[in-house]
């Protein structure tokens, strides 16, 4: 039997890679509805994500994120903007492949991520150049278990959904 691939497709990768602004280009392209995770997960609980992780904690706030990303993981078409973290927990990641649909990692350098990220202060987990550089290092090899890999660097956002659009992923 031949399993046919959901009409999913879930764009990861660390902070300031372009996963929304890509996936809103790249949705508007094919005709699908575009849904950010973290932007789900913010109207949910009537908090940013960062005062979310203030308020409960990193481990209640993953929680959240899971029975949000189960939820959204339902709809059908779609493109989906994971948080910059949701790839690297290990029971999301099992969720995502359960659903058939397709990976593809925004891969930006650490340089042009921290250039992109400068002026960002509402997210939880950048502090200072360090502790992002080990962030990034952290979860480097959970993003390269994507199916796909689009290269970011020197590309605007439209260029890179043309890339995901000549991508074989159905």
């Amino acid at each position: 039997m031949i399993r046919h691939r959901k009409r999913l497709i879930y764009l990861l990768g660390f902070m300031g890679s372009g996963k929304s602004t890509v996936g809103q280009l790249l949705a508007r392209r094919i005709g699908w509805p575009f849904i950010d995770l973290d932007s789900t997960i913010e109207a949910g609980q009537g908090a940013s994500i960062r005062d979310i992780f203030e308020r409960v904690g990193e481990p209640f706030f993953r929680q959240i994120e899971r029975a949000a990303l189960a939820e959204i993981s339902k709809s059908e078409p779609a493109v989906i903007a994971l948080g910059g973290g949701t790839w690297v927990q290990d029971a999301n990641l099992e969720l995502i492949r359960n659903t058939g649909g397709a990976t593809v990692w925004l891969d930006s350098s650490v340089e042009e991520l921290r250039r992109r990220c400068a002026a960002i202060t509402n997210r939880p987990l950048f502090r200072d150049t360090e502790s992002f550089v080990q962030l990034y290092n952290q979860r480097l090899p959970y993003y390269q278990l994507a199916e796909f890999r689009v290269g970011t660097d020197g590309f605007t956002p439209e260029e890179v959904a043309e890339r995901i659009l000549g991508l074989k992923i159905f």
